[in-house]
């Protein structure tokens, strides 16, 4: 199988496998970057967990400014920002920063699918891969200047 990978405009690549080509944004191939590495490079002993990533996440998301969660609410993927809320569903500051910046219609559409999915949890796998996302996604924001607190768009 003959692989190529070409870059694109706003950081981005296009990669080819034989005759099929993928073109990727600069977010999603920042998140194949991660996932490839520590699908290729296991390092456990420097390897920060799905628990600790999740922390950092979250503090990143509590000292946020309102425009950056509710940026991060429309950019993020609904089923990641669900498994960031179950997992952090006792931690009270997080929940109110994610909900305070919620409509009333998108607060019961995440609490109906939180009342049916992760009865039992969110597995460790699910939660590094969430929290990897949610994290490139938030330095994506920070990058553009929409995250800090009291943070206005580049514009």
């Amino acid at each position: 199988m003959k692989i190529s990978v070409e870059k694109v405009p706003q950081g981005g690549v296009t990669l080819a496998f034989d005759d099929t080509r993928i073109t990727l944004d600069a977010t999603q191939t920042k998140t194949l970057l991660l996932e490839l590495t520590r699908a290729l490079v296991p390092m456990p002993s420097v390897a920060i967990t799905a628990q600790k990533l999740a922390e950092r996440v979250a503090d990143l998301i509590k000292g946020g400014g309102d425009i950056g969660i509710q940026r991060l609410l429309r950019v993020a993927d609904h089923d990641d920002l669900l498994v960031l809320l179950k997992w952090g569903e006792g931690d009270t500051k997080l929940l109110a920063r994610i909900y305070g910046n919620m409509t009333e219609k998108s607060r019961r559409i995440y609490a109906e699918d939180l009342a049916y999915r992760f009865k039992e949890g969110v597995p460790e796998e699910l939660l590094g891969r969430a929290a990897n996302r949610l994290a490139v996604t938030v330095r994506d924001l920070e990058e553009e200047g929409t995250f800090a607190a009291g943070a206005q768009p580049k514009g």
